[in-house]
């Protein structure tokens, strides 16, 4: 009677296993990651980050449409970028996508061009991103270069660059891909040495992440292959735990996939089926096309041990017919002998004979394939070898032709050495010349710099000086105004006033007077700004000028008492000066004045809605200049940003 061991169809699966997709670290919230990345596009203007935000719901989407994930990677594209860390990023992404779409060849042209340019940037997140192309670069790359070339990658390089950034998850999710290729070819000791590497990373992470899943559920599959159900059976536990959170989980493809493993290894084929079929539906709703094959073959080892045979061969017959897992020849070898298998067992031996003689086809290709490249190397090594024959035996010609004419040539040479030495002395006393004519240059060049920073300092100074004695000057003048003048047309009122037969009309104009030399005095120097400080000043300088068809805001946040006068005096200057600009110049409805003090910084912010002007094209007259000589007054960073039509907005930020 037919009957195939378990552990016979387990080394098999073994064979067959070939990781033809990386593993994604996306977050296990993936309703939440996908509603955050929509409001980070909603809400973010900045291009870069936008650019991020498009790449990463691709890579999103990679798993469930991918439609949208190629609408987002045109997006991310039209953005674009110049740097080679963004085009890298980019590429990196695309290849993903293509990789997904099973355009091998692209996506591996892709990743080369990624690692390329990701190679020559140095920040932590681009080394990230050449971590994971390298890695993707290399699960591309195992069948022609094999699992050799992928441990090197992963163990020289991946491992290495994640620990440099002392990123744990990515250091974490390397190790346990090192023991899925370990896995692959049967070492399931060495596997399972990366996997508890990969666990003793994770306990520095306190809270439970995506690679913790995909580390127990490798560790279920190793612990099958071993097999250890009893130990599987712990780490598939503990990956249900951390999916019960999360139902609607693209994770969960896996999770069927080695709860059906853990079923078939305890000889429960009835519940490995329901597990396994569960995985099928996931996969095909997720297009996990390589995962579902996967999982049709583990379908086919259940109904093989059940005896079902013609089941067991309509699965193989369909993974044949998808030719996705048989791709790869070996792959194919195997389908092939299985359906050899299964004919046989029905008594169907003409078509057992069938694919017996077609997977035997293989084999000899397979053969025939390594015995070419062995040819090929062997001739490479024998034209090498009398190409090196060759280039000695006309090396020896050389050298006896250059003794016979060495007597001939030696007055030759000495000639040449002694031209040579001429030359060469030419060309230092030149090279010396040059250079110090070029020092020469450099020092009148340092020396005239030295004279403009010192005529700059001299004009600052005289600015300064100008400013100071202005100010000194309006201070002098409206002391004057309010102690005489005031005095004056104060008891000239007075006594007016008394008179009974006193002209109303004189008295009117008297008053006026009155009010505008009052007004005159708190412009050359308000009393506000020296008795109740730099806020009630500012207060009453824009309720003074609030104007019929033009709004002054005034907004004062956490400013002290304790601000010099000299800078207090300089602020109130500056809005004086922009308010009386708006009123000439701005046409604008509403002016902001916003004051406001952090610890030892003060900004200073006035802000209209006026018709703006271009800052490329205006000529600044005495105004603006002012503003300047004040802010360098108080050692100040002036900024001042407008266009035409969006109004204009001066910033002034000082220490005190």
């Amino acid at each position: 009677m037919f009957r195939v061991p378990i552990i016979v169809l387990f080394t098999l699966l073994l064979q067959l296993y070939s990781p033809v997709q990386a593993q994604q670290l996306l977050p296990l919230n993936e309703q939440q990651y996908y509603q955050q990345l929509n409001e980070n596009l909603q809400q973010e203007k900045e291009n870069s980050k936008r650019l991020q935000t498009y790449l990463l719901l691709s890579e999103y989407w990679l798993q469930k449409d991918t439609l949208k994930s190629k609408n987002a990677l045109t997006a991310a594209r039209s953005i674009g970028g110049n740097s080679p860390a963004t085009s890298g990023t980019i590429l990196y992404y695309e290849a993903l996508y293509w990789n997904k779409l099973l355009e091998k060849s692209k996506a591996e042209k892709l990743f080369e061009r990624a690692v390329f340019l990701l190679e020559k940037a140095s920040d932590s997140i681009t080394k990230r991103t050449l971590a994971q192309t390298l890695y993707n670069l290399a699960y591309l790359r195992f069948q022609s270069k094999g699992y050799d070339y992928m441990v090197d990658l992963l163990t020289n390089k991946c491992i290495p660059l994640a620990s440099e950034i002392n990123d744990l998850p990515l250091q974490a999710y390397y190790y346990t891909q090192l023991g899925l290729i370990f896995m692959s070819v049967g070492q399931l000791s060495k596997a399972d040495e990366q996997h508890q590497k990969s666990l003793s990373i994770l306990q520095g992470i306190p809270e439970e992440e995506n690679v913790h899943l995909i580390t127990y559920l490798n560790m279920v599959s190793n612990y099958c292959y071993m097999p250890d159900s009893k130990t599987a059976k712990i780490y598939l536990d503990k990956a249900a735990d951390i999916l019960k959170k999360y139902p609607s989980s693209f994770h969960y493809v896996n999770y069927y996939y080695q709860e059906g493993m853990y079923y078939t290894t305890t000889s429960n084929s009835t519940k490995a089926l329901e597990s396994l079929q569960k995985g099928v539906e996931l996969a095909k709703e997720y297009q996990q096309i390589q995962s579902l094959q996967l999982i049709e073959f583990r379908i086919y080892n259940n109904y093989l041990v059940q005896k079902k045979y013609s089941e067991a061969k309509a699965v193989l017959e369909n993974i044949l017919r998808e030719g996705i897992l048989t791709a790869e020849v070996n792959n194919r070898k195997i389908v092939l002998t299985q359906l050899s298998i299964v004919d046989e067992a029905m008594g169907n031996f003409k078509e057992a004979y069938y694919w017996l003689k077609k997977s035997f086809a293989l084999s000899d290709s397979i053969q025939a394939a390594r015995l070419l490249e062995k040819m090929n190397e062997l001739e490479i090594v024998h034209e090498t070898a009398e190409k090196q024959k060759t280039i000695n035996k006309l090396e020896q010609e050389k050298m006896q032709a250059e003794l016979m004419d060495q007597n001939k040539n030696l007055r030759i040479l000495i000639l040449i050495v002694a031209l040579g030495l001429v030359i060469s002395i030419s060309i230092l006393i030149y090279f010396n010349y040059r250079n110090q004519r070029q020092l020469n240059e450099q020092i009148h060049i340092n020396h005239q710099q030295k004279l403009n920073q010192i005529s700059n300092d001299r004009k600052f100074e005289a600015a300064q000086a100008i400013l100071q004695g202005e100010e000194q000057e309006r201070q002098r003048v409206a002391q004057d105004l309010h102690d005489s003048m005031g005095g004056m047309l104060a008891s000239i009122r007075m006594n007016l006033s008394t008179d009974s037969n006193s002209d109303k009309e004189i008295l009117k104009k008297l008053d006026q007077a009155i009010l505008e030399m009052r007004r005159i005095s708190r412009n050359l120097m308000p009393e506000t700004l020296k008795n109740l400080g730099l806020e009630t000043a500012l207060k009453e300088l824009c309720d003074s000028m609030n104007h019929n068809h033009l709004a002054i805001q005034f907004e004062a946040y956490n400013l002290c008492r304790h601000v010099p006068f000299k800078t207090e005096l300089a602020l109130y200057r500056i809005v004086q000066e922009c308010i009386s600009n708006v009123l000439k110049h701005a046409q604008a409805s509403t002016v902001i004045v916003q004051i406001s003090q952090n610890e030892n910084s003060l900004q200073l912010t006035i802000e209209d809605d006026g018709i703006g002007y271009d800052q490329d094209s205006i000529v600044y007259g005495s105004g603006i200049k002012n503003i300047e000589n004040r802010v360098q007054l108080i050692n100040g960073l002036l900024e001042i940003n407008s266009s035409k039509g969006e109004g204009t907005t001066i910033n002034v930020e000082c220490y005190v």
